[in-house]
């Protein structure tokens, strides 16, 4: 049986929003695996006890993910440091202000670029680099949100559309990347045990903690560590052949 511990030795990968919660278990798995890793956030203490973790295969940048500004200059210092890039996980996202019709328009255009021009701006840098190299993994991080019914109280009606357009734009870059050797492909989570997401299901709807366990099949909210899993198979060979895909990872949760 081939040893799967080092799938990715040696490639190089950025991840947004990579302090904490699911961006951080992406790459701190893909570290594990082998990988070198760009990692990016507007936490600094995060990035930087990620960095620390293992310094000569991390570079940390402090910085505003939603800037194409930002994004090109990420993968020149990538190309810079590591003379290649070979995946990038778009996972930088949230809910800027009100969930629901009530939310200002400042509050609507900021989830959106969050969320969905973030990733639009991070795949248009990163796709020359991938395509010199012939092979690449873009992974975009969705939300069961973006697909099936909104629970207002985590998410709403912003993130759920910018969300959904996360889905469209997966299938879209698939499409036009496939032929440079670029597959494209989006992980969607359910209930995540992160800090954020246990304080916003407990704090801003008493109830749906409980209503949200219950509908969930497995009856648990994932640790990030089983997304991150997800990330490692669609950025390694055995996922050679999927694209324009997106990995439903909610437990069995309600879709009605």
């Amino acid at each position: 049986m081939t040893d799967k511990r080092h799938m990715l030795n040696e490639h190089v990968a950025i991840v947004t929003g990579a302090a904490n919660g699911i961006g951080r278990a992406i790459a701190e798995a893909f570290l594990d695996h082998g990988c070198r890793v760009l990692a990016t956030d507007r936490d600094a203490g995060g990035l930087q006890s990620l960095a620390n973790s293992q310094p000569d295969r991390t570079i940390a940048i402090t910085a505003d993910a939603t800037k194409a500004s930002v994004a090109a200059q990420a993968v020149e210092k990538a190309l810079s440091k590591w003379g290649r890039l070979d995946i990038l996980v778009n996972n930088v996202g949230g809910l800027v202000g009100r969930p629901d019709l009530e939310a200002t328009e400042e509050q609507w255009l900021a989830t959106l670029s969050l969320c969905l021009s973030s990733h639009f701006f991070w795949s248009q840098a990163a796709a020359p680099a991938m395509a010199a190299n012939g092979r690449g993994r873009i992974i975009n991080i969705s939300s069961n949100a973006g697909r099936y019914r909104s629970n207002t109280g985590t998410s709403g009606i912003s993130y759920s559309a910018a969300k959904g357009g996360v889905l469209a734009l997966t299938r879209s870059c698939a499409n036009a990347l496939g032929p440079q050797g670029i597959t494209v492909n989006a992980i969607a989570p359910g209930s995540v045990l992160t800090e954020l997401g246990v304080a916003e299901a407990k704090g801003l709807d008493p109830d749906l903690y409980d209503r949200v366990m219950s509908e969930t099949a497995l009856g648990y909210f994932a640790p990030p560590s089983e997304i991150a899993s997800i990330a490692v198979f669609l950025a390694s060979d055995d996922a050679s052949y999927v694209t324009g895909a997106t990995l439903l990872a909610n437990g069995g949760w309600c879709t009605s």
